[in-house]
């Protein structure tokens, strides 16, 4: 991002928090997210393709199946590193193969009804030959283990196991009847008998019985147990050579599996990336459609146009006090801007939402407005008035000159370049100079400038474009029933309105402080300064 926009630019416009809301679902949405670039001039027609999936799918009622899959799809990615590496994989990862090759036959039967399906939509590959390998007996389950129906030796040697087993149980039931009718006793299903040691006889008769063992004792009782026989340990010796077998036979199969899945290797990967992409632009289909954002017309000439525009950090701060949002039009028509208008007006937060609205559609993103049109920006620079550097040991004002040295030396690109308060932190005379040398400088260049500013005659020039804030609206004095700071919001007027450049900047300082609660002998001193 750095190279576009600074991570402290990003957290500046509250775009980190933007981008923060946008939740892909699986481990391959959440690293797309993470390696997304935004689009830069000469890409306007893939950032249109980017927007035409985005409307596709908040339109498409497919949506919700596709997020269902989504849900289900894990991070096979070791898996198929283990295999392309040509090692054996164990049946818990061939599950995740069978798995994914499911979840991916979903997601594309989903995607295939979708209007962008054969124009823009990158296409999942459905791998059936290698779902076959995994489900030989056709069963059609998301489980998976090693079927008998792999090989005819497999089958065989199961086949035979399962006689053994049967074999072992019938000799050992015909036993367990023989035993309890000579002793008069029942054997529980662990073939076991528990006797008091109270009852010599039988516990004498018992030991003498060679079909049975003493399995375990205690002071109370002594436990009996049938005892193998030659045919059952002979049985059972048949048995442990087959499972052995069987091991060997599985992991041949495996081996067999794991070497076919590594022929597929550039195409399962190719799939994971595909849902990664897809994961990415649903979730930013969704986060549109929480937010009520709208689809930005990108155009190459400098400009940029926003009716209904809304901060959405603030947005979300003020719905959770119950309070209302004012959104704000703005069509920045010439190469300076300048926001002028009282502090608690809305300039700061008007600038943020031009750097906002700029970032989104460079990311891909739909923007919170009710229509956008804007060019794409190579760069985006935002200095604030309290933007301090304690590592640097700067203070406002040196932090902010290092922030407009960086966007000055970037101004022969095309830039989106904000400014809050321009040398706010020194004093007047030096500061209204820099403002307007930097004004001077900037008009020329092929960027889009945005300055808030308190400063008279800063915007006395017609290359520049001077936008206020409506400002205070107040009722009668006697209508103000409390004094409060908190008043403010419900007689503030949050509309930026394009002025002549010759008109001075409203003075509400005043009429706030009136508001608060400041001593009244106060405030009429300040007016005759003013006067």
């Amino acid at each position: 991002m750095s190279s576009f926009m600074t991570e402290k630019a990003a957290k500046n416009i509250n775009f980190d928090y933007i981008f923060g809301e946008v939740k892909p679902i699986t481990e391959y949405g959440i690293r797309r997210k993470q390696e997304a670039k935004p689009f830069f001039r000469g890409q306007e027609a893939d950032l249109r393709n980017e927007f035409n999936k985005i409307r596709a799918f908040i339109e498409s009622e497919k949506r919700r199946d596709i997020i269902d899959v989504l849900k289900h799809i894990k991070n096979i990615q070791e898996t198929l590193e283990r295999a392309n590496k040509n090692q054996v994989l164990d049946e818990v990862e061939l599950y995740e193969i069978k798995n994914f090759l499911i979840q991916v036959k979903k997601m594309d039967g989903a995607l295939r009804v979708l209007p962008i399906y054969n124009n823009t939509l990158k296409k999942l590959t459905p791998l059936p030959q290698l779902y076959e390998m995994l489900d030989p007996a056709h069963e059609n389950l998301n489980t998976f283990y090693i079927y008998d129906e792999y090989t005819d030796r497999l089958k065989s040697i199961r086949k035979e196991k399962r006689q053994i087993e049967k074999d072992i149980r019938s000799i050992r039931e015909k036993l367990k009847a023989e035993i309890e009718k000579k002793h008069g006793i029942r054997l529980n299903l662990k073939d076991e008998a528990t006797v008091s040691k109270s009852l010599k006889d039988k516990i004498e008769d018992l030991s003498k019985d060679n079909r049975l063992r003493v399995s375990a004792e205690n002071y109370l009782n002594v436990i009996f147990r049938i005892k193998n026989n030659d045919d059952m340990d002979a049985l059972e010796h048949r048995y442990e050579m087959l499972s052995f077998e069987e091991e060997e036979e599985e992991f041949c199969i495996r081996q067999n599996i794991s070497l076919e899945i590594k022929e597929f290797y550039h195409v399962l990967t190719e799939n994971t990336r595909i849902i990664g992409e897809t994961d990415y632009i649903i979730a930013k289909a969704n986060y549109a459609q929480k937010t009520n954002s709208v689809e930005p017309e990108i155009v190459p000439e400098l400009e940029l146009e926003v009716r209904g525009g809304r901060n959405l950090k603030l947005e979300k701060t003020l719905k959770e006090k119950h309070r209302e949002y004012v959104p704000v039009d703005m069509s920045l028509k010439k190469k300076v801007i300048c926001i002028t208008g009282a502090n608690m007006g809305g300039k700061t937060v008007s600038l943020r939402m031009v750097g906002q609205i700029a970032a989104m559609a460079s990311y891909g993103m739909f923007v919170p407005c009710l229509y956008a049109s804007l060019c794409l920006f190579d760069h985006i620079f935002i200095s604030v008035g309290d933007d301090q550097s304690i590592e640097k040991g700067l203070s406002t004002f040196g932090a902010e000159i290092v922030n407009l040295k960086e966007a000055i030396d970037s101004s022969e690109d095309r830039s989106l370049i904000l400014v809050d308060e321009l040398a706010g932190g020194t004093n007047p005379k030096e500061g209204y100079a820099i403002t307007r040398a930097v004004v001077n400088y900037l008009k020329k260049k092929d960027c889009i400038t945005v300055l808030t500013t308190h400063y008279d005659n800063v915007a006395n020039d017609e290359e520049v474009q001077n936008l206020q804030v409506a400002g205070l609206k107040l009722p009668d004095e006697a209508d103000l029933t409390t004094k409060n700071i908190e008043q403010i919001s419900r007689y503030m007027d949050y509309r930026l309105i394009e002025v002549k450049y010759n008109r001075d900047i409203p003075k509400d300082a005043l009429k706030i402080a009136r508001i608060a609660g400041i001593n009244l002998e106060i405030i009429e001193d300040a007016e005759n300064y003013i006067n």
